[in-house]
């Protein structure tokens, strides 16, 4: 086994958040580009996430305010997601998928600041997480102004979609899942190497 890949989490929690993570994160990918329905599917796997983000919250401490705001946020999205799967009124599946793009972004982003009060390498996947997010965050707001930059990166459909338009491009959501996906398995290996850990942090942070 490659030394990179072996377990060094403190506790059976993030062992299993870890596993579960990465999981959700794949099947997120995959879903992606599948243009069937699969309803129970992408409920099991956003039930998984939400499952797996929760201990992964524990681990980083859910007192603190950046893990609280980006599991809320989170927490919205899937809630936004959850209406686009089971059906909402006619010509409001854009408003939810809107939302859902936007709130994911805005959960990575506060625990990828979240990650920037770590030492080392949790810093640095911070650090790309931020600007990421960041930037698909100015994304959609741009793009509500310059149709220029919709067009570009696939929010025209979405934005015409929360006006009422018929949803049939998905490209940007499918963009933003896949961003997300991949920093949950970043995340998922920060886990299982036991970076994320509340007490490691404040032993680092210490200097002992």
């Amino acid at each position: 086994m490659l030394s990179i890949l072996r377990p060094h989490a403190g506790s059976t929690n993030a062992k299993i958040a870890a596993i579960a993570l990465a999981v959700s994160a794949l099947a997120t990918i995959i879903l992606t580009h599948r243009a069937e329905p699969l309803s129970p599917l992408r409920i099991l796997s956003l039930a998984l996430m939400t499952f797996a983000l929760w201990a992964f919250c524990d681990e980083m401490g859910l007192r603190k305010p950046l893990n609280r705001a980006a599991f809320v946020c989170f927490s919205f999205s899937v809630g936004s997601k959850f209406g686009t799967i089971l059906g909402v009124a006619s010509g409001m599946d854009g408003r939810y998928l809107l939302a859902y793009s936007a709130l994911l972004m805005a959960s990575m982003l506060f625990w990828s600041v979240a990650f920037l009060h770590r030492p080392a390498i949790p810093k640095t996947l911070g650090a790309i997480g931020v600007g990421a997010s960041l930037a698909t965050i100015l994304i959609v707001v741009v793009g509500h102004v310059v149709i220029g930059v919709a067009a570009l990166f696939g929010l025209q459909s979405l934005l015409g979609a929360s006006a009422g338009a018929a949803s049939n491009d998905l490209t940007f959501v499918n963009f933003v899942e896949r961003l997300f996906a991949a920093w949950s398995g970043v995340a998922a290996w920060l886990l299982w190497r036991g970076y994320t850990s509340d007490g490691a942090s404040r032993l680092s942070e210490d200097g002992h």
